[in-house]
């Protein structure tokens, strides 16, 4: 019986500091490609940029916190009643995370729940508001020492519609205004 609580003591103290050891907080930088689709799919590719925080207690599974900011030129369309505007977007998430195949380059996938932001396109029918979002997507992380390089696909889809039009026409293309963005991503990891 002394033997076994010695070896349950041990591995008690040696499992966590093994576990440290493998694990990661990191901090990322991002900046990219945003662009809408359904009912905003008449705005241009806008700028997307954005940071995050990312735990992994193991190299395969983690946590990540972060924001990501877009902004849109939305085009004028006369027939839908649309006047130019730009389109701003703020969205905090947090997610989870899959490495694939753990290693010096790790592509991974991701999942997680947000909320966004969207104002300054009241010119184009779109009012200020605010939306829960399901964010998800994948990428390709390579560590370079203590830095991170890599890229970094996410579509948000977003829970509420995005009108857009008038006072007097209001158009919706049967669906909700989600957007997507491809980043570049850099940033370092403590271990």
């Amino acid at each position: 019986m002394k033997k076994l609580l010695v070896t349950l003591g041990v591995a008690a103290l040696v499992l966590p500091s093994a576990a440290m050891a493998e694990s990661e907080f990191s901090i990322v930088l991002q900046g990219g490609a945003a662009k809408y689709n359904q009912s905003l799919s008449g705005s241009d590719v806008g700028a997307a940029y954005g940071a995050r925080l990312g735990i992994l207690p193991t190299p395969m599974l983690g946590v990540e916190v972060g924001y990501l900011g877009s902004q849109n030129n939305v085009n004028e369309s006369l027939n839908q009643g649309r006047l130019a505007s730009t389109l701003k977007t703020n969205e905090g998430y947090g997610d989870v995370r899959l490495n694939i195949l753990p290693g010096e380059v790790t592509p991974y996938v991701f999942g997680g729940f947000g909320w966004t932001w969207v104002n300054g396109a009241a010119a184009s029918g779109v009012p200020n508001s605010s939306t829960s979002t399901l964010p998800f997507g994948g990428g390709l992380e390579a560590d370079i020492g203590a830095f991170k390089l890599g890229g970094r696909f996410q579509y948000n889809y977003l829970f509420s519609n995005i009108n857009t039009g008038s006072n007097t026409v209001s158009v919706n293309k049967g669906g909700n205004s989600d957007f997507w963005t491809a980043t570049v991503d850099l940033g370092a990891s403590f271990r």
